[in-house]
């Protein structure tokens, strides 16, 4: 029989890409590599920054890895893999996201280098995970227990080099004094910690205090405006008699109608507010609004009162008062009706009022309004103090730090060389080349500070032989101890790094096919400038 003509066999849709293989493989690394070599140039103190513009013009300068990579929106699947890594990495500890980044890239570059010198994939992957197991245990065993110094320490480390603030060690101070202040059972409640921004003063300016703030104005100005001993009740309901629900309508066809109306929407609101008195309230805290009308008997009845109090305020007033939130005035009760110290009106800027709320009945609130001469100022300055929360909660859990500037990373580095040493398999050179990848952290710390990358990286090999505590000061650019600068981590949050940046690499590591059902973005368009030596 004639051989009949086989037609193709499609099963992508039309306009679908598909790359399979070491093509896959080596396209997906790139992309990593791209990311990895963009955030290079921002870590560390020395680092620089990256003006970032988005479609309508607005400017924003930042070296904070997770902004860059939020604000540039990668579209490539394997960049936006390790997007998610420094977006769990900011969200979980604060701090860390460009380390996370960079490493992902320089693990990847050494396993791009082991899959041509024909290493498989899966040999690359177990090695991998064995010299992170390996780097966690020499993460253990050089930690530093913490006390509230090396706490301090901690969020300075991780303060420096978000801005040009002079003030960050009385800054660090306060802040971690706060933290242990607000500190229950050992934890502390980063839902409770609020953070506001004013600028146009200077960073010294900055206030750290137990107490919650509410950007609203007292709603009269003939209301109280300063309430001892507060009785504060919590509304999500609108004092209006005019607020109908589902959309009713009421019809009035005669002036006698309409008048009758007026006084009965005022004896409506009398009753509401008598129902706030009833309950002992002489603070009021609303989410809804309130009319003139309601606004006028609140004062009569003395109730220092805010409208239009956003939701997150009031759960924050509520955990920290005792108050519930009540959806319903008439189901006020005093059962209701929490309680503070003190609650008071501020100005705290130019025409610009804040109410504070002190002394509240349970402890574990933090208020912290950041001051700065720009809007730049002050965005650096509260990215700065959210790393240094995350990052002393997260060395709270266990009581360790580690030794910045790079000595965690060399001190790593030269266990898991020894390390190697034990293995005559492929499994050697897997373990080195992670030895590798961990190197280049300290070395890009020196690069961005002006350092001769391979006079430090030798001095500091040589200086670790005598304590694992040597690292790379790039203020002072110079090798030196660690732990006797003030320069140091959170061991929980530099564990985070080596494993998610370790998972996340194998991930891309095992993929070896990638479907496209849109066109795909060249890799290199993701940062512009950066070439695509596979194309």
């Amino acid at each position: 029989m004639a051989k009949q003509n086989q037609q193709p066999l499609i099963i992508l849709a039309d306009g679908s890409t598909r790359k399979s293989g070491s093509r896959a493989t080596r396209n997906n690394i790139m992309a990593a590599k791209i990311l990895s070599n963009a955030l290079k140039t921002t870590l560390g103190p020395r680092g620089m920054d990256k003006m970032l513009v988005n479609t309508i013009g607005d400017v924003k300068i930042t070296n904070d890895g997770y902004t860059i990579l939020k604000e540039t929106e990668p579209d490539h699947p394997a960049a936006k893999m390790i997007v998610d890594l420094a977006k769990s990495q900011e969200e979980d500890f604060g701090d860390g996201t460009t380390t996370a980044v960079v490493l992902v890239g320089e693990i990847l570059k050494q396993a791009e280098e082991l899959i041509e010198q024909g290493i498989s994939i899966s040999t690359i992957e177990k090695g991998f995970h064995e010299a992170r197991n390996k780097t966690l245990e020499v993460f253990n065993d050089i930690a530093i227990t913490t006390d509230k110094q090396e706490l301090i320490n901690i969020a300075k480390t991780s303060m420096t080099g978000k801005g040009s603030f002079r003030n960050i060690d009385k800054m660090a101070k306060e802040l971690v004094e706060a933290l242990l202040d607000v500190e229950k059972d050992g934890e502390i409640d980063q839902d409770m910690i609020k953070i506001r921004k004013i600028h146009g003063e200077a960073t010294e300016d900055t206030e750290i205090s137990e107490s919650i703030t509410v950007d609203k104005n007292v709603v009269e100005s003939e209301m109280p405006k300063d309430v001892k001993n507060a009785k504060i009740a919590l509304l999500q309901y609108p004092i209006d008699a005019r607020e109908l629900q589902n959309d009713a309508k009421i019809k009035l066809t005669t002036p006698g109608e309409y008048q009758s109306y007026l006084d009965k929407e005022a004896e409506m609101l009398k009753e509401e507010v008598q129902k706030i008195v009833d309950s002992g309230a002489n603070v009021l805290f609303n989410n809804k609004k309130i009319s003139d009308l309601g606004q006028h008997y609140l004062t009569k009845a003395g109730i220092l009162t805010a409208k239009r109090v956003k939701a997150g305020d009031l759960r924050r007033l509520s955990k920290a008062t005792g108050a519930n939130i009540v959806n319903n005035v008439r189901e006020l009760t005093p059962d209701d009706i929490g309680e503070a110290e003190h609650v008071y009106e501020r100005e705290v800027f130019e025409d610009r009022e804040y109410i504070f709320i002190e002394g509240c009945k349970y402890p574990g609130v933090l208020n912290i309004i950041v001051r700065g001469s720009t809007k730049h100022v002050t965005d650096q300055l509260e990215q700065a103090i959210n790393d240094a929360i995350g990052a002393v909660i997260k060395a709270r859990k266990e009581n360790k730090a580690l030794p910045g500037g790079g000595a965690a990373a060399i001190a790593a580095s030269k266990a898991l060389k020894k390390y190697a040493n034990q293995f005559e398999d492929k499994k050697q050179l897997v373990i080195i080349a992670y030895a590798k990848a961990l190197e280049q952290l300290p070395v890009a710390l020196a690069k961005n500070a002006g350092m001769d990358t391979i006079d430090v990286t030798t001095e500091l090999l040589a200086a670790q032989e005598e304590s694992t505590n040597m690292g790379i000061n790039v203020i002072k650019r110079e090798v030196s101890n660690m732990k006797d600068d003030g320069i140091l981590d959170s061991k929980n949050s530099e564990d985070e790094i080596v494993s998610g940046a370790t998972e996340i690499a194998c991930e891309i590591l095992r993929i070896d096919d990638v479907v496209a059902t849109k066109p795909e973005t060249p890799v290199g368009g993701d940062m512009p400038g950066t070439p695509n030596p596979y194309m």
